[in-house]
């Protein structure tokens, strides 16, 4: 009896400590799936975010090229008047509160709202913060679900990067527009301001220029919806498959 209890209290304690040490391990990876469970919901917040931010920078986009074919189709005749109405009911000058509130801003001069809606390109700045983090961590490689990861890495990479993409190719043209106008302003030996200078030099140099600025801006759109849609279909597979956050 004494050597079966010599026996026995060493398989004890050696399955008590396998024991512990599999309880530790599974609390270990249940905690990991409820911090990437955690990183993921927090991700699906900032692509929301987004998806606002898209859907309203769509609407920029859409006016930006409305304005720009307005003035091509009506070149040689159009007024700075028929500009500030087109703007008016067509609004891409904008201003963003501390809160993220978009406001439309429709008080025009002669000046630079004419060179403005001429050049305008609308800057494109989705928020990236927590995909990049997660990213950096390696934390995106960790999900297992590969539709999902998919998804979110064609987001951050072909979508977003060929809306970059052609984000500055508008403004390239936007500074081409702008080198036009300080180039045909600096004509004059006496102040002028950027609607008489519109008025009085429009050209052929200048239409081509809008020419190129509307093929740009109708595949900048095209490509938005398309980033747009991702960022759709990430946030309905992770309501589907992971818990929110309490």
């Amino acid at each position: 009896e004494t050597m079966r209890k010599l026996i026995a209290e060493p398989i004890f304690i050696f399955l008590s400590v396998l024991a512990s040490l599999w309880v530790d391990g599974y609390t270990d990876e249940i905690k990991e799936k409820d911090e990437l469970n955690d990183s993921i919901i927090t991700l699906s917040n900032e692509i929301s975010k987004n998806i606002e931010y898209t859907k309203e920078h769509i609407y920029q986009v859409k006016n930006l090229k409305y304005m720009t074919e307005v003035i091509y189709d009506n070149y040689s005749k159009i007024t700075l008047n028929k500009l500030k109405t087109t703007h008016d009911n067509n609004p891409f000058f904008h201003n963003i509160d501390i809160n993220g509130n978009v406001s439309y801003d429709k008080q025009y001069d002669d000046d630079g709202s004419i060179l403005w809606m001429l050049r305008g390109f609308l800057a494109w700045e989705p928020a990236d913060i927590f995909f990049k983090s997660m990213l950096n961590s390696g934390r995106l490689l960790e999900i297992e679900n590969d539709k999902l990861r998919t998804e979110i890495e064609s987001i951050y990479t072909k979508h977003e990067e060929r809306v970059n993409g052609l984000t500055n190719f508008t403004k390239i043209n936007s500074d081409k527009i702008g080198n036009w106008f300080e180039k045909k302003r600096n004509k004059y030996n006496s102040d002028i301001n950027f609607g008489d200078v519109f008025l009085k030099e429009r050209d052929q140099e200048l239409k081509n220029l809008l020419k190129d600025k509307k093929a740009t801006l109708g595949g900048r759109l095209v490509n938005l919806e398309f980033y747009l849609q991702s960022l759709q279909n990430v946030v309905s597979i992770i309501s589907n498959d992971y818990k929110t956050v309490n």
